[in-house]
């Protein structure tokens, strides 16, 4: 075995195979960025639930990581990779921070393109998974403040599109990151009003450009205009060649479509939308409405967008693909979509043990879902039979006798019996022999998700079994039962809730 490298020596820029990272061990390396490098890694224990993406900063102290940390736990998306874990690494040098989170195994969005010919379907399909993740980021209370093609992945097996990097986030009570008028981000993706801001306020000594959902928008607006084009409008920045079609009298960019012909219409005014001059028109600052317009288009789009995007030429070059290197590239994907499915086959196995492992202990086949179900309604039925022949002194005993063995049925009742679970006296309902299960819940009734023990769904209402008895339900002790199939239920009610016996 080769020298364990000393602590002292490390560098997180280069970390070595088998370095501990908190509870996570490096298997690999995966990136740099300009704050941060990524490794592969696997958590020591539990190796079985695969590799993990693991960034981790190359200054100490950086407080992005908190950002990207709280971001990642908030957004609930697709299309953005699953928050795992966070923390610091100790270092001699200083603490630095890292944030653990699903590996996605794909390329940047433009090099993903530039080595393929995907048709306008495939790619609308692929933004409206960006602007999807855009729209979460937001719901989340979020701001990307990042959005760009090197900030997007594409699976490589499926296409399927993930928005990253969230380190130059922000939600309301993040911690300023700069001291600068505009925020972090990429000068190119920039939109018209940051510029109008740096350069009205640029002599202001603490004032901040305040990003809105708009800035996301027209960032992610150029971000298309690459993808469909091969190259980038006229930059925003006043001090630009060519930005004074950006002005509020100006014409806006030239549409994606004079430049490459394949854009189809529908694609080209979603673009050109995005990058409106005006903020409000980009979809009133909304990219969920984005999204599903976007969506519909995708969907109704006709056979014209199944057509490669560029043309075919003898090597890559803008607005042209290679038809070897495209024919190479699309025999990797096939491989790769192999490759994911043998190891999903592989993992199920894995998986089901996993949940096995998981059960608190094995049963016999004696005590299997069937036999449960009827302790628990059984017990049920002799909770229901002592609440309603003890009286009212029942409550009394149980609340202040203290008899550790007598437990009251309503809200007096302990812990031994989850009053939740507790069915509760029907008072003046009309007498019926064998009354058959309602078509419909009673008023007050739960409702799915029946997941209290015991509860099971009929007809819309969720209804607890009483143990073995069988109809007919209306008999001494099982006043509120009814009829179904062969047993007798009673209607399940919230807590401290007054059920109703009259038909539905």
């Amino acid at each position: 075995m080769g020298r364990q490298m000393p602590m002292h020596e490390m560098d997180p820029l280069a970390l070595p195979w088998g370095t501990r990272v908190g509870p996570w061990r490096v298997v690999g390396f995966r990136g740099r960025g300009s704050y941060g490098t990524l490794y592969r890694v696997e958590r020591e224990g539990r190796e079985a639930k695969g590799p993990a993406a693991l960034k981790l900063a190359v200054h100490p102290g950086d407080k992005r990581f908190k950002r990207e940390g709280w971001l990642l736990r908030h957004i609930h998306s697709p299309f953005v990779p699953q928050f795992l874990d966070e923390g610091v690494w100790r270092h001699p040098s200083g603490l630095f921070p890292y944030v653990v989170m699903e590996l996605v195994d794909g390329e940047p969005l433009y090099e993903w393109a530039a080595r393929r010919n995907p048709s306008e379907r495939q790619v609308m399909g692929l933004l409206t998974q960006l602007t999807r993740a855009v729209a979460d980021t937001h719901a989340a209370g979020g701001l990307h403040r990042d959005v760009k093609g090197s900030n997007a992945l594409v699976r490589r097996w499926d296409g399927w599109g993930y928005l990253t990097d969230f380190g130059a986030g922000h939600y309301r009570g993040a911690d300023t990151l700069t001291s600068k008028l505009l925020p972090p981000g990429t000068p190119v993706y920039r939109s018209p009003e940051a510029w109008g801001f740096l350069h009205v306020f640029r002599r202001h000594p603490t004032v901040h450009y305040p990003a809105s959902t708009c800035d996301d928008l027209f960032a992610l607006g150029m971000m298309a205009y690459r993808l469909v084009t091969d190259e980038y409008p006229p930059l925003t920045d006043p001090e630009e060649r060519g930005a004074e079609v950006w002005r509020l009298d100006g014409p806006g960019p030239r549409p994606p479509s004079q430049l490459n012909p394949r854009v189809g219409r529908e694609l080209d005014a979603f673009i050109l939308r995005l990058l409106s001059i005006a903020p409000d028109e980009r979809f009133g600052g909304r990219a969920e409405v984005a999204a599903r317009i976007l969506e519909r288009a995708w969907k109704s789009a006709g056979p014209r967008a199944d057509r490669p995007l560029f043309d075919w030429g003898t090597s890559p070059s803008p607005r042209s693909r290679s038809a070897d290197e495209v024919r190479r590239v699309e025999e990797q994907d096939a491989a790769a979509k192999q490759e994911e499915a043998r190891r999903a086959v592989e993992e199920q196995p894995r998986a089901v043990a996993a949940s096995v492992q998981a059960r608190p202990r094995a049963r016999s086949p004696l005590w299997g879902e069937e036999m449960a179900v009827a302790l628990v309604g059984l017990l049920l039925a002799l909770l229901t039979v002592a609440a309603l022949y003890q009286g009212p002194e029942a409550g009394k005993m149980g609340a202040g006798s203290g008899g550790g063995d007598i437990v009251a049925v309503g809200d007096s009742a302990s812990a031994a019996a989850s009053p939740a679970l507790t069915p509760m006296r029907t008072d003046g309902a009309p007498s019926a022999v064998g009354r058959s299960m309602p078509e419909k819940p009673f008023p007050g009734q739960r409702t799915p998700p029946c997941n209290r023990v015991g509860e099971v769904v009929i007809r819309g209402g969720c209804w607890v079994l009483l143990g073995a008895a069988r109809p007919p339900c209306k008999e001494e002790g099982k006043e509120d039962a009814y009829d179904w199939q062969g047993a007798c239920y009673i209607p399940s009610y919230p807590h401290g809730r007054q059920p109703t016996s009259n038909p539905p």
